[in-house]
């Protein structure tokens, strides 16, 4: 028995015949009438393209699909030809060829209902009509500028969902009051965003996103907003300082549970009232399969507990969460040792900010000690908590510069760079840096930095040698190759050397004119 062709169709093996003959006669019946199914959908289709063509000839995009979609209708059509023929020929089974089929069929079908909305939407004008003389009578000149503003950023956002043009980032950002007479408005876009997702599904590859930036929203939109997202999924979710109550805390947690895809949640400065929406958030949360990024920055309500917050989330998304930002939501720790506790161990967590809060210098020593063992977490940031004075924040730089020697600085935390208050930034630039600009702040080139900032320091100061003492001559060669090594730590990124840091010819010369040892093996190889 052949192998499938090259649609990785399984063989059968052997069997009986007849039996062989009667599923053949029964699978070719179901081949044709599915076929007669996809050839009526590829005729509809083909026709719907040509009408295409013909109403949209100057828009190159919409052409350029048209002929992507033509490309496919061919490709498929194929497909299901090598299908039959494999049937046919006894190399695959009823059920898998019916998958196969069906499959096939279902795509056909997504592709002429997008097309379909594609083409329905060329006929589409928005239509929202301008406020009345009466509203923009009660604005001053300011207020003028923003409501003409959103008006402009909403009706953008609607042409592009529903002319699928724009790169999948849809975005109003206005600090604006509701008013009855923008509501026309806010069902346009609702409306275009609930259609919007079959463009989304034929655009893979971008990464879409919501953001819905400093609005007053009513019941009624939050609803039409609510009823839109039901079938349209976006990757990014942002709502950040939105007025809209427990109402719209109540639309964001059905909108995650719901949305499979979304990856980045952004609450900021809307007010959770209560721990009972808190727990809903992470049971969510524990049990979504994409999100990544939460950010509850400003979110702590009337009822809740900072700390409880912080520790219910962080557990919450202890195997998924790569960002958590608690900022600003009065966590006090009263000596417990969770945040500590839980660094130690995290694999996952990348990015924890928790700017703004009433850590102390207690926390501070604690968070130290974990990030010795934690290679993990690259970012994290702990200004604005008053209460971590000077020692706290010594703890914390020992931790990711500790020169006490050069196998302490090499054992450093060389992954997470910690953010420090403005006024303590003298040696910042040996710190760990920011990994997301550039591969200068990789930890195998930090690690080279903050060793060749110590040498460079040392030679100053004509001391190198003495920290050399113990070392055998014989590791001469070695070391001095490694000065060499360690001053190219800028490679990669045309990063400049740090300004102060000397010469590696310079660090050589020191070593071997005032080391005994190095001294000694010269004046022997001199005789």
């Amino acid at each position: 028995m052949g192998s499938g062709d090259g649609d990785g169709i399984p063989p059968v093996g052997g069997g009986d015949h007849q039996n062989d003959n009667i599923t053949s006669v029964s699978v070719h019946q179901e081949l044709s009438e599915m076929k007669s199914t996809m050839n009526e959908l590829m005729g509809n289709m083909t026709n719907m393209l040509q009408m295409m063509q013909s109403q949209s000839r100057d828009i190159s995009k919409l052409t350029q699909a048209n002929e992507t979609m033509q490309g496919e209708i061919n490709r498929l059509a194929q497909k299901c030809h090598s299908i039959e023929t494999s049937i046919l020929d006894n190399h695959t089974t009823n059920s898998t060829m019916t998958s196969l089929l069906r499959t096939t069929c279902n795509r056909i079908e997504e592709k002429q209902k997008y097309h379909d909305v594609m083409l329905q939407n060329q006929q589409w004008k928005y239509s929202a009509p301008r406020p009345s003389d009466d509203y923009w009578s009660t604005l001053d000149g300011d207020e003028d500028d923003i409501a003409e503003d959103f008006l402009e950023q909403i009706k953008k956002s609607t042409e592009e969902m529903r002319y699928g043009t724009g790169n999948g980032e849809i975005e109003i950002n206005a600090g604006l009051l509701y008013n009855e007479e923008f509501l026309p408005h806010w069902k346009e876009f609702a409306n275009a965003l609930k259609q919007y997702h079959y463009h989304l599904k034929q655009s893979p590859d971008i990464v879409s996103s919501l953001e819905l930036f400093n609005m007053d929203l009513s019941d009624e939109v939050v609803d039409l907003l609510s009823k839109a997202l039901e079938s349209t999924h976006f990757q990014k979710f942002d709502l950040r300082n939105n007025t809209f109550g427990q109402k719209g805390i109540h639309f964001t947690l059905k909108h995650l549970k719901s949305n499979r895809n979304l990856e980045d949640l952004c609450l900021e400065d809307n007010p959770i009232n209560n721990m009972d929406d808190i727990n809903k958030l992470c049971k969510i949360v524990r049990s979504h399969p994409s999100i990544k990024i939460l950010n509850l920055n400003r979110c702590k309500g009337t009822y809740v507990n900072g700390y409880e917050m912080l520790t219910r989330i962080m557990t919450a998304g202890k195997n998924k969460l790569k960002l958590i930002d608690l900022s600003n939501n009065d966590i006090n720790t009263e000596g417990r040792t969770y945040i500590s506790d839980f660094l130690a161990k995290s694999t996952i967590l990348e990015s924890l900010l928790l700017e703004g809060n009433e850590l102390n210098n207690q926390d501070a020593i604690g968070i130290a000690k974990a990030l010795k063992q934690n290679t993990v977490l690259s970012f994290l940031d702990l200004t604005g908590n008053n209460n971590i004075t000077k020692i706290g924040w010594e703890a914390l730089r020992e931790t990711e510069f500790d020169d006490t020697s050069l196998n302490s600085l090499s054992n450093s935390n060389h992954m997470c760079n910690i953010k420090y208050p403005p006024d303590d930034s003298d040696d910042i630039i040996e710190m760990n840096g920011d990994r997301s600009f550039t591969k200068a702040f990789d930890p195998y080139f930090v690690r080279q930095k903050k060793i060749y900032s110590v040498l460079s320091s040392r030679n100053r100061e004509n001391s190198n040698v003495e920290h050399f003492e113990d070392i055998h001559v014989k590791l001469l060669p070695t070391m001095l190759h490694s000065i060499h090594k360690y001053s190219n730590y800028h490679e990669g990124e045309g990063i400049c050397q740090v300004r102060g840091h000397v010469q590696p010819l310079s660090i050589v010369y020191e070593i071997c004119r005032n080391w005994e040892e190095s001294i000694a093996v010269f004046e022997a190889l001199s005789s």
